[in-house]
């Protein structure tokens, strides 16, 4: 009786460890079959995101709100009654497949060099594509890529440095000068337009970053890791002192993998064979770097109806069209200032306001961004 009692026992526990194995190979071929299907299903998935990215890329095309400005948080903004719709203008796509900003940077300067205005101090636009206005994070994101930036020549070089400084500490009024050197009457009589026409004011223009950083306590830059400065030359061979500035931006930065841009602007005479000297002095100074410096050179702006007299905008005109090729077969990209100013307005009829030069900034920054880095 105990016998049997203890046989059925272990029928029992047989039944019960048999069916207990078969639960468990159950749930194997269960998982099994789920990994092998979704192995067998994640090439389809792959091939399903791809033509999803393919088609979004060509279709969804962002385009900046026209009721977003990008300087109404910026100091100084009511005080120079400046907006970004009185100097940009938000293209609209008329094929919503097709960008209206320029691929990339010989069809960029292709159209900023030959753009227009539709009347006078309208906003100004590429022709066949334009450029983007950039929020500050994003000139600060285009910086980050470079070892260095570096602004050389006449005035316009200087008008458009002060232009960048004021973008990268986002103040109107006083972004673009020193204003620790300055008093409360020099303050007031520089605000605005008149960082960049009041000859008083222009002695008060940052030069660079380093020193900058040094001294001012208000309206610090919004990003301040890559040196940028503006170095003054008039006159070929450059002074010890230009040369000396520029090689300590170029030749004795770390991290010589990465590039340090250039821009250059040099038109004080119109004079062909002396531009073409500095052309020679400035692309020998870049490759003896032995580091990537990607060169621009700016064509000369336009003069104002009051300045330019009977052939004043022709002989410019004439100057920006035959220093392009030179300056092109030394390996600058050329970008040409004579149609963005052609219809802005200029108090002296060779300086121009706030306004143009913040332009003319963004017209570098979007330039910076087509670079390579490599």
């Amino acid at each position: 009786m105990t016998f049997a009692v203890r046989l059925s026992s272990m029928k029992f526990d047989r039944s019960f460890t048999s069916s207990h194995g078969s639960t468990i190979r159950g749930v194997f071929v269960v998982i099994a079959f789920c990994v092998f299907g979704y192995l067998l299903l994640l090439p389809l998935f792959a091939i399903l995101k791809g033509f999803q990215f393919l088609f979004s890329f060509h279709t969804e095309i962002v385009i900046p709100g026209p009721g977003e400005d990008a300087l109404g948080h910026f100091a100084g903004r009511r005080d120079c009654g400046i907006s970004k719709s009185e100097i940009y203008l938000a293209p609209f796509p008329l094929d919503p497949g097709v960008s209206p900003f320029c691929k990339d940077r010989a069809t960029l300067l292709e159209a900023l060099s030959s753009g227009g205005r539709h009347g006078f101090d309208e906003p100004f636009v590429g022709k066949g594509c334009t450029y983007r206005w950039f929020s500050t994070p994003e000139i600060c994101m285009i910086l980050e890529r470079f070892n260095a930036l570096v602004f050389i020549g006449d005035s316009t070089a200087q008008t458009i440095y002060t232009a960048l400084n004021i973008l990268l500490r986002e103040d109107l009024a006083l972004g673009g000068l020193q204003q620790w050197m300055m008093n409360d009457q020099d303050r007031a009589a520089c605000k605005c337009d008149q960082q960049f026409v009041n000859g008083d004011c222009l002695g008060y223009s940052i030069r660079g970053i380093k020193e900058a950083k040094k001294n001012m306590k208000q309206s610090p830059y919004f990003c301040e890791r890559v040196p940028h400065a503006y170095v003054p030359v008039d006159s070929t061979p450059a002074s010890l002192t230009a040369l000396n500035a520029f090689k300590s931006l170029t030749y004795d930065r770390p991290k010589p993998w990465q590039p340090s841009p250039v821009i250059l602007s040099f038109s004080p005479s119109l004079d062909i064979t002396t531009t073409t000297r500095v052309l020679d002095e400035w692309a020998s100074l870049a490759t003896a770097a032995e580091r990537k410096i990607p060169l621009l050179f700016l064509g000369p702006q336009a003069q104002g109806l009051n300045k330019a007299g009977k052939d004043g905008n022709a002989a410019l005109w004439k100057f920006q069209d035959e220093i392009a090729e030179p300056a092109k077969r030394r390996h600058f990209d050329v970008l040409g200032l004579w149609n963005l100013t052609a219809q802005a307005g200029s108090t002296d009829g060779e300086k121009y306001g706030e306004k143009v030069a913040l332009v003319q900034a963004m017209m570098i920054i979007n330039w910076l961004s087509k670079l390579g880095t490599s």
